[in-house]
Protein backbone atom coordinates (compact mmCIF):
# COMPACT_ATOMS: atom_id res chain seq x y z
CA UNK A 1 0.00 0.00 0.00
CA UNK A 2 2.76 2.66 0.70
CA UNK A 3 4.18 1.82 -2.86
CA UNK A 4 0.86 2.35 -4.28
CA UNK A 5 0.44 5.63 -2.08
CA UNK A 6 4.21 7.05 -3.45
CA UNK A 7 3.62 6.22 -7.13
CA UNK A 8 -0.07 7.56 -7.25
CA UNK A 9 1.48 11.09 -5.50
CA UNK A 10 4.44 11.17 -7.95
CA UNK A 11 2.20 10.41 -11.14
CA UNK A 12 -0.88 12.68 -10.15
CA UNK A 13 1.71 15.62 -8.80
CA UNK A 14 3.66 15.06 -12.48
CA UNK A 15 0.74 14.99 -14.45
CA UNK A 16 -0.39 18.32 -13.22
CA UNK A 17 3.21 20.09 -13.48
CA UNK A 18 3.00 18.65 -17.03
CA UNK A 19 -0.15 20.31 -17.86
CA UNK A 20 1.21 23.80 -16.90
CA UNK A 21 4.58 24.25 -18.30
CA UNK A 22 3.73 21.74 -21.06
CA UNK A 23 6.94 20.13 -20.34
CA UNK A 24 6.63 16.67 -22.18
CA UNK A 25 8.97 14.09 -19.52
CA UNK A 26 8.15 13.96 -16.14
CA UNK A 27 9.48 17.05 -14.18
CA UNK A 28 9.17 15.25 -10.37
CA UNK A 29 11.30 12.32 -9.70
CA UNK A 30 11.52 10.30 -6.99
CA UNK A 31 15.04 10.57 -4.93
CA UNK A 32 16.82 8.20 -2.72
CA UNK A 33 17.96 10.09 1.00
CA UNK A 34 21.95 10.10 0.53
CA UNK A 35 22.79 9.29 -3.03
CA UNK A 36 24.33 12.49 -4.13
CA UNK A 37 24.81 10.67 -7.97
CA UNK A 38 21.03 10.86 -8.73
CA UNK A 39 20.49 14.49 -6.90
CA UNK A 40 23.35 15.24 -9.37
CA UNK A 41 21.84 14.38 -11.71
CA UNK A 42 18.64 16.04 -11.33
CA UNK A 43 19.53 19.15 -11.31
CA UNK A 44 16.35 20.01 -13.20
CA UNK A 45 13.17 19.49 -11.66
CA UNK A 46 11.74 18.46 -8.09
CA UNK A 47 13.05 15.69 -6.11
CA UNK A 48 10.42 13.96 -4.01
CA UNK A 49 12.02 11.96 -1.01
CA UNK A 50 10.25 10.07 1.58
CA UNK A 51 11.58 11.20 4.77
CA UNK A 52 9.73 9.38 7.55
CA UNK A 53 7.18 6.79 8.07
CA UNK A 54 4.75 7.06 11.36
CA UNK A 55 2.39 5.02 12.67
CA UNK A 56 -1.30 6.24 13.91
CA UNK A 57 -2.43 4.58 16.79
CA UNK A 58 -6.56 4.52 15.97
CA UNK A 59 -7.94 2.36 18.48
CA UNK A 60 -7.00 1.40 21.90
CA UNK A 61 -7.73 -2.41 21.23
CA UNK A 62 -6.92 -3.00 17.49
CA UNK A 63 -8.13 -7.08 18.42
CA UNK A 64 -11.27 -8.47 16.42
CA UNK A 65 -12.72 -12.20 16.85
CA UNK A 66 -14.70 -12.64 13.72
CA UNK A 67 -16.89 -16.03 14.46
CA UNK A 68 -15.92 -18.44 11.39
CA UNK A 69 -17.62 -21.53 11.37
CA UNK A 70 -17.58 -23.64 14.74
CA UNK A 71 -14.66 -21.17 16.48
CA UNK A 72 -13.33 -17.49 15.56
CA UNK A 73 -10.55 -15.87 14.20
CA UNK A 74 -8.95 -13.43 15.80
CA UNK A 75 -7.86 -10.22 13.32
CA UNK A 76 -5.84 -7.58 14.39
CA UNK A 77 -7.54 -4.02 13.27
CA UNK A 78 -5.22 -2.55 10.22
CA UNK A 79 -2.26 -0.49 10.94
CA UNK A 80 -2.84 3.05 9.70
CA UNK A 81 0.27 5.30 8.74
CA UNK A 82 1.62 8.75 7.64
CA UNK A 83 3.49 9.48 5.27
CA UNK A 84 6.03 12.26 5.15
CA UNK A 85 7.57 13.29 1.57
CA UNK A 86 10.19 16.21 0.73
CA UNK A 87 9.67 18.09 -2.53
CA UNK A 88 13.06 20.20 -2.69
CA UNK A 89 14.05 22.11 -5.89
CA UNK A 90 18.02 22.25 -7.13
CA UNK A 91 19.77 25.32 -5.42
CA UNK A 92 21.60 26.55 -8.29
CA UNK A 93 21.26 29.99 -9.73
CA UNK A 94 21.34 28.94 -13.58
CA UNK A 95 18.00 26.51 -12.99
CA UNK A 96 16.59 28.39 -9.34
CA UNK A 97 14.03 30.35 -10.87
CA UNK A 98 12.71 27.92 -13.36
CA UNK A 99 13.02 24.93 -10.21
CA UNK A 100 11.16 27.75 -8.01
CA UNK A 101 8.18 27.32 -10.28
CA UNK A 102 7.81 23.86 -10.60
CA UNK A 103 7.99 23.98 -6.31
CA UNK A 104 4.79 26.54 -6.58
CA UNK A 105 3.10 24.07 -9.35
CA UNK A 106 3.34 21.39 -6.91
CA UNK A 107 2.05 23.63 -3.69
CA UNK A 108 -0.82 24.04 -6.33
CA UNK A 109 -0.78 20.71 -7.22
CA UNK A 110 -1.61 19.87 -3.38
CA UNK A 111 -3.70 22.86 -2.30
CA UNK A 112 -6.13 21.96 -5.00
CA UNK A 113 -6.09 18.12 -4.55
CA UNK A 114 -5.59 17.30 -0.77
CA UNK A 115 -7.86 14.61 -1.01
CA UNK A 116 -7.21 11.56 -2.89
CA UNK A 117 -10.21 8.88 -3.27
CA UNK A 118 -11.84 6.55 -5.85
CA UNK A 119 -14.36 9.32 -7.19
CA UNK A 120 -11.25 12.08 -8.26
CA UNK A 121 -8.07 9.49 -8.22
CA UNK A 122 -10.16 5.96 -9.85
CA UNK A 123 -6.80 4.21 -9.97
CA UNK A 124 -6.98 3.97 -6.04
CA UNK A 125 -9.84 1.51 -6.41
CA UNK A 126 -7.74 -1.08 -8.52
CA UNK A 127 -4.79 -0.76 -6.04
CA UNK A 128 -6.78 -1.11 -2.55
CA UNK A 129 -6.18 2.45 -1.36
CA UNK A 130 -9.41 3.78 -0.09
CA UNK A 131 -8.72 7.59 0.26
CA UNK A 132 -5.68 9.71 1.86
CA UNK A 133 -5.50 13.19 2.74
CA UNK A 134 -2.22 15.15 2.03
CA UNK A 135 -1.61 18.25 4.07
CA UNK A 136 1.68 20.82 4.14
CA UNK A 137 3.79 20.44 7.34
CA UNK A 138 4.30 23.79 8.53
CA UNK A 139 7.79 23.68 10.11
CA UNK A 140 9.72 26.98 11.81
CA UNK A 141 13.45 27.56 10.37
CA UNK A 142 14.99 25.66 12.86
CA UNK A 143 12.54 22.50 12.23
CA UNK A 144 13.70 23.19 8.53
CA UNK A 145 17.67 23.15 9.30
CA UNK A 146 17.41 20.22 11.42
CA UNK A 147 15.64 18.41 8.94
CA UNK A 148 18.42 18.97 6.26
CA UNK A 149 20.66 18.17 8.88
CA UNK A 150 19.32 14.88 9.71
CA UNK A 151 19.18 13.83 6.16
CA UNK A 152 22.69 15.02 6.01
CA UNK A 153 22.23 17.31 2.77
CA UNK A 154 22.57 21.12 1.86
CA UNK A 155 19.61 23.30 2.22
CA UNK A 156 17.45 23.63 -0.57
CA UNK A 157 14.02 25.15 -0.91
CA UNK A 158 11.47 22.57 0.05
CA UNK A 159 7.49 21.92 1.08
CA UNK A 160 7.47 19.13 3.21
CA UNK A 161 3.83 17.13 3.12
CA UNK A 162 1.95 14.57 5.61
CA UNK A 163 0.57 12.05 3.44
CA UNK A 164 -1.97 9.95 5.94
CA UNK A 165 -4.08 7.94 6.94
CA UNK A 166 -2.63 4.56 4.58
CA UNK A 167 -4.21 1.66 5.83
CA UNK A 168 -2.24 -1.76 5.90
CA UNK A 169 -3.95 -5.15 6.44
CA UNK A 170 -4.72 -8.43 5.47
CA UNK A 171 -8.37 -9.85 5.68
CA UNK A 172 -6.90 -13.29 4.47
CA UNK A 173 -4.41 -13.62 7.77
CA UNK A 174 -6.22 -14.81 11.04
CA UNK A 175 -5.31 -17.15 14.10
CA UNK A 176 -8.30 -19.50 14.38
CA UNK A 177 -9.84 -20.13 17.95
CA UNK A 178 -12.09 -22.62 19.04
CA UNK A 179 -15.92 -21.62 19.81
CA UNK A 180 -16.31 -21.81 23.78
CA UNK A 181 -18.59 -25.04 25.28
CA UNK A 182 -20.58 -24.59 27.53
CA UNK A 183 -20.44 -27.43 30.62
CA UNK A 184 -23.28 -28.89 31.47
CA UNK A 185 -23.95 -31.22 34.43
Amino acid sequence: MLHHCTSTILSEANQYVQSKTNVKCPVISLAVLGNSQVESKSSKGIMMRLVDITSVELCSNPTQYVPQGDGFIVRKAPEAFNLYFLFSVDYKASDLLKNLELLAYVAAFFQNKSHFDTSNTPILQGIGIESFSVELVKMSTLEKSMLWENLQAPYSPSLLYKVGLIFIGDATVGLKVSAFSSRER
